[in-house]
């Protein structure tokens, strides 16, 4: 996967469009998009990927792992994400994704650097890896490698991320080490991904935001039967004119279920009116304002939204999770808590 970030003059997006066919085709077949935002294109592209048939939207790691930044309320932040086979660093500023690097070298390098120099098994590196981590000069030695390889600064405040950040001793390597309370730090892509409609950044989706000729056709009908419903209103006999409205109201509930399958048809006209913009703004909103209420020391694991009810799934202790009123609440083999919260 390639990412790109570019100053441009153009400003319209059907004009970009065109200009970046034309760079995007000397790659071949890809699946590509972009985004524009404050005089920058935003141009990803994934070669040899397989979409799932079922996507909604997709998200790039660093684009993941930068919008953590606004959970954190770090206008300015740095990240380092220390995975098994990469190692990948990002840079936020003004809130948006402003430079990153990757590496091929992670966690899985530091054991196979210990079995060469060591002449141990890999179950035996990776024990001294977990033991000792960077207090031990082999690992210490192999992390410098991998760090030069990056070529950042880490000065500043950063996030360490993934599960390298667990490494004994590397709070050392960096001037103002931070951590994301609300969840493990391997989880933070995922933690970041999540929230791709939460916080409005510049990241591509590629969601198809065209309307294909079967939903055309199914709105049009939608459309035609609505129609017919106004002006039977208004021209048929009270009799017939009640059959009709019971008959076009229910071919108007089959039609929002064949839309709409996971939502009940009961007021057709409102629940279409509660699937727009502003609709989806004030869950924005009102998720926005539960989650920095969220106490220290919860981990969230998921958000939910269904059926117009917003969720969130996470693990606490006892305390926080009683002062919290879940809606359910169940006891981990850690002894810890975990709680599905409603958001009203």
């Amino acid at each position: 996967m390639s990412r790109k970030k570019e100053k441009t003059e153009i400003k319209k997006i059907s004009e970009l469009k065109e200009y970046l066919k034309y760079e995007v085709s000397q790659f071949g077949e890809v699946l590509w998009d972009f985004s524009l935002k404050d005089g920058y294109y935003y141009l990803v592209l994934a070669k040899d990927f397989e979409v799932p048939k079922d996507y909604y939207a997709l998200d790039c790691e660093v684009f993941s792992l930068a919008r953590i930044s606004g959970v954190l309320g770090k206008e300015e932040l740095k990240i380092l994400d220390i995975g098994r086979r990469k190692t990948t660093f990002v840079k936020v500023s003004k809130g948006e994704l402003d430079f990153y690097r990757v590496v091929l070298k992670g966690g899985d390098y530091l054991n196979e650097y210990l079995v060469k120099n060591l002449n141990v098994n890999y179950e035996e590196a990776e024990r001294i890896k977990k033991e000792k981590g960077l207090k031990n000069e082999i690992v210490k030695k192999a992390f410098h490698e991998i760090m030069e390889g990056l070529g950042v600064d880490l000065s500043g405040e950063v996030l360490l991320s993934g599960g390298g950040a667990r490494l004994k001793g590397i709070e050392e390597f960096v001037e103002k080490p931070l951590f994301n309370d609300y969840c493990e730090p391997e989880l933070n892509s995922a933690f970041g991904a999540s929230l791709k409609f939460v916080y409005k950044d510049s990241s591509p989706s590629f969601r198809k935001e065209e309307i294909s000729q079967k939903e055309q056709r199914t709105l049009a009908l939608f459309l035609g039967v609505s129609t017919l419903a106004f002006f039977a209103y208004f021209t048929l006999k009270e009799p017939v004119k009640k059959e009709t409205l019971k008959t076009l109201n229910q071919k108007k509930k089959e039609l929002f279920s064949q839309k709409f399958p996971d939502i009940p048809p009961v007021l057709v006209e409102e629940q279409l009116k509660s699937l727009t913009k502003t609709q989806k703004e004030s869950v924005l909103i009102k998720f926005n304002k539960a989650f920095m209420k969220l106490p220290q020391g919860v981990k969230v694991y998921r958000i939910e939204y269904t059926n117009g009810v917003l969720k969130l799934v996470g693990e606490g202790n006892e305390e926080i999770v009683r002062r919290l009123k879940p809606e359910s609440v169940k006891k981990t083999p850690k002894g810890t808590y975990e709680f599905t919260l409603v958001l009203k």
